[in-house]
């Protein structure tokens, strides 16, 4: 079934048969689609331009364009040109700017609108009134988000082209818009900060342009190997699939907390907590679930779903619990209780997973995910990962359920989602991993997988970690005790105010009222009901909020973000540290301090992605207001039933106004200047335009950050390291023109078939080297005509540095790939899926006629299991270490075996080794 892409629509009267109340759906056409996007470090600002005309030769009273938006961005500027006329949206309650832009619409003013769809944060949806004849359309939507990690040293940035069909009620789904004469174009500019070098950028969706060393705004500054820019230009608006960009670069997981100071609200400041962790525990050994989507949309996706669950059987440890959940219009497990891993349920598990096929109906996720924890062993931890197209509409409740039964075991159940195909909801996988403490990740048709199963399977086995907490170092003085800021502490202030938690108490009493008045009159009865806060308790907010409320569980490889809002009230000194902590199941202490930067320019970025993500926890069923209690202990969930859920929205609306996030309880509303209503009266546009811009214009500049001296204390014992904070600083760089750019063309995986990028390896840092090659474009690009100038491309990619390791020179060579080396990698991936499949339940491997063809090897006769098994883990080892992401699971079982099999380990590899470096 085709996807449902956004378009611009009205409704016009049918006109047969006469008296006809039916209406049919009319497109505006679309002229032109332009996105960019700054990529700065981990996180991004997308602006999504779109022209419509309007070329019915009359007036158009109202017309709506639904789109997809990734879930969890925050939306935060919006405006329509329509003519004219600019309309800039600001950020109201959502019936309060529904009632703005109706009452605008009325009196004949052109006026806009712009909400989150009630049942899915990645659709939006805007209303455009009174759109002149014959007049063009510009919608313009910014955003700014976290982006997910991706691999060791990468990033992954992911634009939604369509809202796919989904199972269940939503909103008004359409169909394509009749007209595709226009084009599109998307530009990504990235920027790492100083030190840090791009090894490559890459697009397994489409195929793209990439200009290293510069960005499309600063095409005639000085090229620099931190910065990049890629280019994808289409002559149609429609896109097949979500458009996915993909960045490695040196040194992205490093643990940053960076301080920002908000540029209108006095005394108002955000901190953001962000690392990738690197960290080793021994794993844990609880029941895990694959819980696999069969419904009638997953058609084109049962061979990824076949080939993902393949691997994650080959690569679970022996003696773990495990079980398969197939689910549809209804669900079933492939038995009873779960059983443990052995060679007899590892065969039934894969002859099962043969026999799939998407047979099975409607997506009822939410009785295949319930039924899967009622039926969990009691006496050791639940991991479930549930592979998804994610194509449901009801996801509330969903959330809801997970919510509580997580809380319920006190942390002992966690969901994992992978979603699959072009069409994945993002809001359900992003969402469901939210509520189950785990995470989510997604592939596209045509994109390897391979490393992502083996990082989430990773994460299923990974102890459970109890009560993360941050805490807030601040500057001292000589003479002064070290001051630190706890959430903790500040909720325990908010819970023992009573005089600001409890409804205020009338001191005097309000006048009785007539039962008999005769100035009332029957038709004049005030019946309508009071705005629904009035009555409602009050509940201070805390003066350190955290977002998200409660730290989720942190993975090895997988990016955690924490943010701090920080009010007036909070210790007016700057931060020097924040401290994350946690504790596991066994009682180990885990600890991390992280040094902060302060931003010297204000911005509002931090905030609106802190903003965010407290309200997204909101949406979803949780958040500080749910765990916070009255003097004496009572939950307010509990003192106040009736008004807690209006509690939760007001709390969330407070936030979307404050700092100007659209959600689920707030929207953009936009109305003509010469209204009498005035947005710009209330929040200047230009200046939240300039608030956002200027954090990713400066923040990363040179002498832009403000850093204080490292921290030098010594670890708790027991704590453990994720790598050092920040990098050396690199020198600049100098001698270049602006035309000595390094071009290049990126193909998709359609068209190039599995070769991964062909980039260079990451090189030394800078600062402590000559300055590294930049990545070496593929040969398609040669050959596509991607590298025409190759003076001037040679003259950037072979930079070297000079005695002061500061000035460059050219080298001749221009940057070529070998068609054997793309067909090597290609190989390799290949090979590695293959040796999966021939490895046995225990980790071993046994002779066979495939393995020479696969290793390249001639394997003498009568070796028996220890000698194949250990060249197997040697080739894999020597010959394809670019796949470690995909075999580092199935060698460690593989080792694990060895060890017990072998008394002299090292003598065998030893004579392995020398078979598979000679091959």
């Amino acid at each position: 079934m085709s996807g449902f892409l956004c378009g611009c629509y009205y409704f016009l009267p049918v006109p047969f048969p006469a008296g006809s109340s039916a209406k049919t759906k009319t497109y505006l056409p679309l002229l032109d689609s332009e996105v960019h996007t700054t990529i700065l470090s981990a996180t991004s600002k997308t602006v999504l331009k779109q022209k419509f005309t309007n070329p019915s030769g009359k007036n158009i009273e109202k017309c709506v364009y639904t789109f997809p938006i990734y879930d969890g961005v925050s939306v935060v500027g919006f405006t329509c040109k329509v003519g004219g006329k600019t309309l800039t949206g600001v950020v109201k309650e959502k019936r309060k700017a529904k009632k703005i832009f109706d009452d605008a619409v009325a009196k004949g003013e052109t006026a806009g609108l712009l909400e989150q769809e009630p049942q899915a944060s990645d659709v939006w949806s805007t209303a455009l009134g009174n759109i002149p004849a014959n007049e063009k359309v510009i919608v313009e939507i910014t955003y700014i988000s976290e982006l997910k990690h991706h691999d060791s040293d990468g990033i992954r940035f992911t634009i939604p082209t369509n809202i796919a069909p989904r199972y269940g009620s939503g909103p008004t789904q359409h169909s394509l818009p009749p007209n595709e004469d226009g084009g599109i174009k998307i530009t990504a500019d990235i920027s790492m900060p100083q030190g840090s070098s791009i090894k490559s950028v890459d697009s397994p969706s489409h195929q793209i342009k990439v200009l290293m060393g510069t960005v499309s705004t600063a095409i005639e500054a000085d090229p620099s190997f931190n910065k990049a820019s890629a280019t994808l230009s289409l002559g149609t608006t429609a896109l097949e699939k979500d458009f996915v960009l993909m960045v490695q670069a040196k040194d992205v997981g490093i643990p940053k907390a960076i301080l920002e100071t908000h540029p209108t609200l006095p005394q108002h400041r955000a901190l953001m907590a962000t690392l990738v962790p690197k960290f080793s525990i021994p794993p844990s050994s609880p029941e895990i679930v694959f819980v696999a989507d069969r419904s009638g949309s997953m058609g084109h996706n049962i061979p990824m779903l076949k080939s993902a669950l393949k691997v994650f059987l080959k690569s679970l440890p022996a003696g773990i619990k495990f079980n398969i959940c197939s689910f549809g219009n209804s669900h079933r497990f492939l038995w009873p209780k779960s059983q443990t891993y052995k060679s007899e349920t590892l065969e039934a598990a894969l002859k099962h997973i043969e026999s799939f096929s998407a047979n099975m109906g409607g997506t009822e996720t939410y009785n295949a995910i319930k039924a899967t924890i009622e039926q969990r062993f009691g006496d050791i931890p639940l991991e479930v990962i549930l592979l998804t197209d994610g194509d449901i509409w009801n996801q509330e409740s969903l959330f809801s359920y997970v919510n509580e039964q997580v809380a319920e075991s006190k942390g002992e159940i966690r969901i994992f989602t992978l979603g699959i195909g072009n069409g994945v909801s993002h809001s359900l996988i992003e969402g469901l991993s939210r509520a189950g403490n785990g995470f989510s990740q997604a592939v596209q048709e045509g994109e390897r997988f391979d490393t992502s199963i083996v990082r989430m399977l990773r994460g299923s086995l990974t102890p459970h970690i109890l009560n993360y907490t941050l805490a807030i170092k601040y500057e001292q003085d000589d003479d002064d005790f070290e001051l630190i800021d706890r959430v903790s502490d500040s909720l325990k202030v908010l819970l023992n105010d009573e005089t600001r938690l409890l409804p205020a108490i009338e001191t005097k009493k309000p006048p009785a009222i007539s039962l008999f008045d005769p100035s009332i009159k029957q038709d004049t009865l005030d019946v309508e009901m009071k705005d629904a806060e009035v009555n409602l308790p009050e509940v201070p907010y805390p003066k350190l909020l955290q977002a998200p409320h409660q730290i989720p569980s942190l993975f090895a490889f997988v990016r955690t973000t924490v943010y701090l809002l920080m009010s007036p009230e909070t210790i007016q000194k700057n931060p020097t540290s924040v401290v994350l902590s946690g504790t596991t199941t066994t009682g180990q202490e885990l600890s991390l301090e992280i040094p902060v930067e302060v931003l010297s320019t204000p911005s509002t970025v931090i905030h609106q992605l802190a903003a965010k993500k407290a309200v997204q926890a909101l949406e979803e069923g949780r958040g500080w207001i749910f765990d916070a209690k009255d003097e004496a202990g009572k939950l307010v969930k509990d003192k106040f039933p009736s008004s807690f859920a209006d509690l939760v929205q007001k709390e969330a609306v407070r936030l979307g106004e404050k700092f100007q996030v659209a959600g689920k309880w707030c929207s953009f509303v936009a109305v003509s200047e010469n209204g009498t209503y005035s947005p710009a009266q209330e929040t200047p546009a230009d200046n939240r335009e300039d608030a956002v811009s200027g954090y990713y214009n400066v923040a990363m500049t040179e002498g832009s950050i403000n850093r204080p001296s490292p921290i030098t204390k010594s670890r708790a014992p027991g704590a453990f390291a994720m790598g050092s904070f920040g990098g050396p600083s690199s020198k600049v760089l100098r001698g270049l023109t602006s035309q000595q750019r390094f071009s290049m063309s990126v193909n998709a995986p359609a068209e190039r078939g599995r070769q991964a990028s062909a980039m260079a390896p990451a090189s030394p840092a800078l600062a402590s080297a000559p300055p590294p090659p930049l990545p070496r474009a593929p040969a398609s690009a040669a050959r596509k005509g991607g590298l025409t100038k190759a003076k001037k491309t040679a003259a950037f990619h072979g930079m070297k540095a000079e005695a002061d390791g500061a000035a460059l020179r050219e080298e001749a060579s221009a940057p070529t790939i070998e068609r054997s080396a793309v067909s090597r990698r290609k190989s390799a991936a290949e090979n590695v899926l293959a040796l999966i499949d021939l490895q046995r339940f225990d980790g071993s491997w046994v002779a066979s006629s495939a393995l020479p063809s696969i290793l390249g090897i001639t394997i003498p006769g009568g070796k028996g299991a220890e000698w194949i098994t250990a060249l197997v883990v040697r080739w894999l080892e020597i010959k394809c270490p670019g796949e470690e992401g995909t075999w580092n699971m199935v060698v460690e079982k593989a080792r694990g075996w060895l060890g017990r099999a072998v008394k002299d380990l090292g003598a065998l590899e030893g004579e392995v080794s020398v078979l598979v470096n000679d091959s």
